[in-house]
């Protein structure tokens, strides 16, 4: 039991190391150090395509219903668990705009599967007018870990936007 929830926190780790990843080498790919841009289309809409794999052996779920919370509206995965390209809105967090834009949509995925735990992914970026790719969610059967509480997963914010913030803001030595 031990070595199995090692590896269920490996697994949980590599899925949220990867969805951070693509989140900060899409955002790196248009903020430049030390200075803040709008970037993407200046789209309402985003687009992006979900892969739902098993939390183990990272085989691909099919048939699992990922839900956009936003919109409400359901998308199934096929045969290799990727759910066809999905329309989602940008709906921008204001909240920084007096300190430091946050360009970028988030966005809000539940993705059920019978037999399996439910899975929430919080705060997912989404660029207007762009494609985000395979945004990888691991679902783990029922009864193979040691809660069958959902998970839920937050996407943090871009490491670039993160860095460039704190630069803003260091105190200037004297």
């Amino acid at each position: 039991m031990e070595k199995q929830i090692d590896r269920r926190g490996l697994f949980m780790a590599i899925g949220a190391s990867a969805l951070l990843l693509v989140g900060a080498l899409a955002i790196a790919s248009v903020i430049s150090p030390g200075a803040v841009q709008v970037f993407g289309s200046k789209s309402d809409t985003a687009y992006l395509t979900v892969n739902v794999l098993e939390g183990y052996t990272e085989t691909p779920v099919k048939g699992a219903s990922v839900v956009v919370a936003e919109t409400g509206k359901t998308y199934l995965t096929d045969a290799n668990g990727m759910t066809d390209k999905i329309d989602v809105p940008v709906i921008r967090d204001t909240r920084f705009d007096g300190i430091m834009q946050k360009p970028w949509g988030e966005i809000t995925l539940i993705v059920y599967k019978e037999g399996y735990i439910p899975y929430a992914l919080f705060y997912l970026q989404v660029l207007g007018g762009q494609t985000r790719e395979g945004v990888k969610i691991l679902l783990f059967e029922e009864g193979q870990t040691e809660s069958s509480e959902p998970f839920s997963i937050v996407e943090g914010p871009s490491r670039v936007w993160v860095n460039a913030l704190i630069e803003m803001y260091r105190p200037k030595s004297s």
